[in-house]
């Protein structure tokens, strides 16, 4: 991805490139299904460099005496099991390098799995710090492509005939809290008998529209909605995240 930015001309800003793969072993999950997630030991991801902290958010319940963990966040994955259906496979992510076998993007092993709650969000540590977020490349969840590949207890195949589509959404934020822009993209898209269908790759999205940002939030919107919400698994992972200080990196 460094391959196209010119980091060594005098003046012009050194871009920083987030792969994840130095993420210390409390900050990966433990299994396809996330054991970790549930019992309060995940360490939220933060990268040094760029001194950018990963929202995680663990919360623990008591229901009519029934206790239980749930959790929303951005969380750091090594998974690819793109056989296994439904959540307890929720933590794969479906690609594997046919070269190296692993699911990152590059021949890499390490990946963001995102599962968007009311605020997930990557923000700098300081709050009063701004940067250019490049690029990013996405693709899907094991859990979220198969759903909509072959269905599921809750949701049906997506088709053509129908039209269906799962849209992610990033939103800029600059220092005072301000929205700065909006990127959109598909991750499965059906509305014309030309549209590609389900993303199985890794797709590099452009966010040089959101602006100088602070903090990027997610969200993730599906054809396949009914009364009580979207329907199709709201899970999809990232990867090689490329920032910098300027607008120069081309």
């Amino acid at each position: 991805m460094l391959t196209q930015c010119h980091p060594c001309i005098p003046g012009e800003p050194v871009p920083i490139n987030i792969t994840f793969e130095k993420a210390e072993t409390t900050s990966l999950v433990n299994s396809t299904y996330g054991d970790n997630l549930y019992d309060g030991t995940y360490v939220p991801y933060r990268d040094e460099e760029a001194e950018l902290l990963f929202s995680y958010n663990f919360a623990e319940y008591d229901y009519d005496g029934y206790a239980f963990t749930t959790w929303d966040g951005i969380v750091l994955s090594q998974m690819n099991d793109m056989e296994t259906p439904g959540y307890t496979n929720q933590c794969s992510i479906y690609f594997k390098d046919p070269q190296t076998g692993k699911g990152g993007h590059d021949k890499s092993e390490t990946f963001a799995l995102v599962y968007p709650g009311e605020d997930t969000h990557m923000a700098f540590e300081d709050p009063e710090k701004e940067m250019v977020f490049h690029a990013v490349y996405v693709t899907n969840s094991t859990y979220t492509a198969l759903a909509m590949l072959h269905g599921d207890a809750f949701t049906e195949a997506f088709s053509y005939e129908d039209k269906d589509w799962f849209k992610l959404t990033f939103t800029g934020y600059d220092k005072d809290g301000l929205k700065t822009g909006t990127v959109d993209c598909y991750l499965a898209d059906f509305r014309t008998f030309s549209s590609p269908g389900v993303l199985t790759e890794w797709l590099r999205i452009d966010l040089t529209p959101l602006g100088r940002v602070h903090k990027v939030s997610f969200t993730l919107e599906s054809s396949d909605t009914g009364e009580w919400g979207m329907n199709t698994p709201g899970y999809f992972c990232m990867d090689n995240i490329l920032i910098s200080t300027d607008f120069i990196i081309r």
